[in-house]
């Protein structure tokens, strides 16, 4: 997956880092990915191909119905390696190539997904900005537009990811747009702020979104903090 470098998106992956929200410390990112595979992950997107090839060779039924559509078909493994080649895109220190299809739900209803992060994210606009949430939907339109997208979201299921152990709540979204062969990754977790584990993670996200940006620049996250 390539890494598409988009402003607005990296204004909220960096007011979305460390961000103290009552009791709760936020860390979430929006990014943008091209579809286009090359170098290692091209290398492993073939071998998770040939993998599920076999899969199917040996015990078609095992692999013959899943949330994402039926495996025997080559749609829904490139759909499944493109998820999971996202996940291991933005994620670089973890390792999502052993996730299966189960662990991704096709979301139906648009309007049922913008509700349930506008709930999780309420809090951030009535301490920081009024307009918030509005500012947030139109740049990820912009981006990927919302309106053409197919919807799924991940099941955390691991032992050892950054969505399970020791946090209050996550979502992991991914908005793909087939014509434009993008996928857009929201996620966003939650820790509590009087745990060790909130404050080492801080300081990862702060590390990893050096580049990014302090959120200080002129633009709406510049508002946003003016108006803390």
């Amino acid at each position: 997956m390539k890494f598409l470098e988009q402003p607005q998106l990296e204004m909220l992956t960096s007011f979305l880092s460390s961000r103290e929200m009552g009791d709760r410390v936020l860390n979430g990112r929006i990014e943008a990915f091209s579809c286009k595979r090359a170098g290692e992950d091209k290398k492993m997107a073939k071998i998770l191909e040939q993998q599920y090839v076999d899969e199917l060779a040996t015990s078609p039924q095992s692999l013959g119905v899943s949330p994402l559509g039926p495996l025997s078909s080559s749609s829904t493994r490139r759909l499944l390696i493109d998820l999971i080649s996202t996940m291991n895109a933005s994620f670089p220190d973890h390792d999502f190539s052993v996730l299966r299809p189960e662990q991704f739900v096709r979301e139906h209803d648009m309007n049922t997904v913008m509700a349930t992060v506008n709930n999780y994210l309420a809090p951030l606009r009535e301490t920081y900005n009024s307009t918030f949430l509005e500012e947030l939907w139109l740049a990820m339109e912009s981006v990927v537009r919302l309106h053409e997208c197919e919807v799924y979201s991940y099941i955390p299921d691991m032992e050892e990811d950054p969505f399970s152990e020791g946090n209050l709540w996550s979502f992991n979204y991914f908005f793909f747009n087939r014509s434009l062969k993008r996928i857009l990754y929201f996620t966003c977790i939650a820790t509590s702020k009087y745990s060790l584990k909130a404050l080492r993670g801080g300081a990862a996200m702060d590390s990893d979104m050096e580049s990014v940006g302090d959120g200080e620049d002129d633009g709406i996250m510049g508002e946003w903090e003016d108006d803390a």
